[in-house]
């Protein structure tokens, strides 16, 4: 599918009323701001869209890989095969990132809701603050107070994507989005599976330092120590004690009583 067919798709489909414009090209996607079709609940539609695997480098596909399609693909043979057919990978590396939007946003992790996804492209709620684009954490320049309330909930993303089975992997001020003053994760595509992944705790551990780093840097106080921040989370998750705040969550949310069991924890 190139771009119009793309955008025709999700038109059809009731997702977007036409075409958008091009406001990101990066290495591996493009993304286009398009207006909202009238059934949605929000105002704009973020659909990215991936080049062309072939013209993309994967000098460590095998790493990313690793932790994201469970352990019935590990094996060397399997993973060779896939990493052989373009169709195949291009079509597992969208899919990868729309399992990721949906399970964390059924989590209640603060990313954008997921509206779609074809083999080349996905679709999901553009991020405003106001009438404006989010900006980009590292674009944003909080103040102090404004600095640790981003830190406290990204930390608190952090562990609800954790009690999701995932760990986003790339995790910077560069792919946080600043709405309300509370952070919105997006990029997922190499989010690894906790369950599997050979590096998740390698993973995690990057990734609040990532985000300990940043914060630092605007002269924030009190900032957690990453390594044994990492160290805590991930026994949390090893003993289950991260499931179980999951599954409390999701009960509250069915009861519409999801804000008191953030107030507790807290």
């Amino acid at each position: 599918m190139n771009e119009e067919e793309i955008f025709e798709y999700y038109h059809a489909r009731a997702v977007i009323a036409g075409p958008g414009r091009l406001i990101k090209s990066g290495k591996e996607a493009s993304v286009y701001r398009c207006p909202a079709h009238p059934n949605q609940a929000c105002r704009e539609v973020a659909v990215k869209i991936y080049k062309d695997i072939e013209t993309r480098s994967f000098k460590s596909a095998k790493s990313y890989l690793d932790g994201r399609i469970g352990r019935s693909v590990r094996k060397r043979r399997d993973i060779l095969h896939m990493l052989s057919d373009p169709d195949t990978m291009q079509a597992y590396w969208v899919d990868a990132e729309r399992d990721a939007l949906e399970r964390l946003y059924a989590a209640g992790c603060p990313v954008p809701r997921p509206l779609g996804a074809s083999s080349r492209a996905i679709a999901m709620e553009f991020i405003l603050d106001g009438d404006e684009a989010a900006p980009r954490l590292i674009e944003a320049e909080p103040d102090a107070a404004e600095a640790g309330a981003l830190m406290a909930a990204l930390l608190g993303a952090v562990r609800t994507m954790l009690a999701a089975d995932l760990v986003h992997g790339d995790l910077s001020p560069y792919n946080v989005l600043v709405r309300g003053g509370l952070p919105v994760v997006i990029d997922f595509p190499q989010a690894a599976d906790a369950r599997y992944s050979s590096r998740a705790f390698e993973l995690l551990a990057r990734d609040l330092r990532n985000v300990v780093a940043y914060f630092e840097k605007l002269g924030l106080r009190g900032c957690p120590e990453p390594e044994g921040l990492a160290a805590e989370l991930w026994a949390s998750y090893a003993s289950g004690e991260l499931y179980r705040e999951r599954q409390a969550a999701e009960l509250a949310r069915s009861w519409g009583l999801d804000g008191l069991v953030g107030a507790a924890r807290a």
